[in-house]
């Protein structure tokens, strides 16, 4: 994005390569950290300026302009006397809510972001003993974002803003050393679910289907339905719906890759952790 000041360009501001993009959790949303490269071109004394008030809203691209998330870059841009670059960073606060529903619509695809800034630039006018501020001018600019898949889902992650919220799946997956089989199941279709397409939705569902056969010859269900309101009749529901399960994991696996839907993995994750917490 161009910085302009009547109508020439006196600087640009756009996504740095370097730094990484960042996340932090507080009470009720989410901050993300863009990391920004700025640059400004040096003026004579006499055709100073100064850039403050930077806002932008976060949109997700194709959708109409849906809103991610508001923010802005702190601090005050001026000119240096050349030639100057250096890092900002973008922190725009985003509930879970809009999250979640942006990687519903990504659908497993990329990160793609649009930045919508707005800023106010005066003249910084010198007279005899200091300088003062002209009305300011208004300009808008945009930056298109592309953000690696693993960029984005480690910052998500590393706030923990994981599946837990986005799709709901009621296990922690923090201590990934100490799982038993149905965790580690659990994590390795979690990532599976995060590289997303045809393939991580299949993927998903197919390292959840091994677990539920060996847990199903371990344990059969029962013939007789005990409909007595029992313990005994609660586990024989639970299992009948680990049975149901299984069948529809044995389906998507043994189908096309188009057959297993992002809202199949989600069903077939979330039940899976859902039935792992319940027995």
């Amino acid at each position: 994005m161009d910085i302009k000041h009547r109508d020439c360009t006196v600087g640009s501001i756009k996504l740095s390569s370097d730094a990484a993009l960042t996340a932090q959790r507080e009470f009720d949303n989410i901050t993300l950290g863009i990391p920004l490269q700025v640059s400004t071109e040096g003026k004579p004394l006499d055709r100073r300026w100064i850039l403050c008030d930077l806002t932008a809203d976060l949109r997700a691209q194709g959708t109409r302009g849906s809103l991610l998330g508001s923010g802005g870059l702190s601090g005050v841009l001026a000119p240096a006397t050349g030639h100057h670059e250096f890092p900002g960073q973008l922190s725009i606060r985003c509930s879970p809510r809009a999250l979640a529903a942006y990687e519903a619509f990504r659908n497993g695809g990329p990160v793609s972001l649009r930045c919508e800034m707005r800023y106010k630039i005066h003249d910084l006018v010198a007279t005899q003993d200091r300088y003062c501020l002209s009305e300011p001018e208004l300009p808008f600019g945009i930056i298109n974002m592309e953000l690696p898949k693993e960029t984005w889902n480690k910052a998500l992650r590393s706030c923990g803003l994981s599946a837990s919220v986005l799709v709901e799946i009621p296990l922690p997956l923090s201590d990934a050393d100490h799982l038993d089989e149905g965790l580690r199941a659990v994590l390795d279709a979690l990532e599976a679910f995060e590289h997303g397409g045809t393939t991580g939705w299949k993927d998903t569902v197919g390292h959840i289907r091994p677990y539920l056969e060996t847990w199903k010859n371990r344990q059969p269900r029962p013939s007789d339905e005990p409909k007595d309101g029992s313990a005994t009749d609660r586990a024989y529901k639970l299992l009948s719906l680990r049975d149901a399960l299984y069948s529809c994991c044995h389906f998507w696996v043994h189908e096309s890759k188009a057959s297993c839907t992002r809202p199949d993995a989600v069903l077939a994750l979330a039940t899976f952790a859902s039935l792992l917490n319940a027995t």
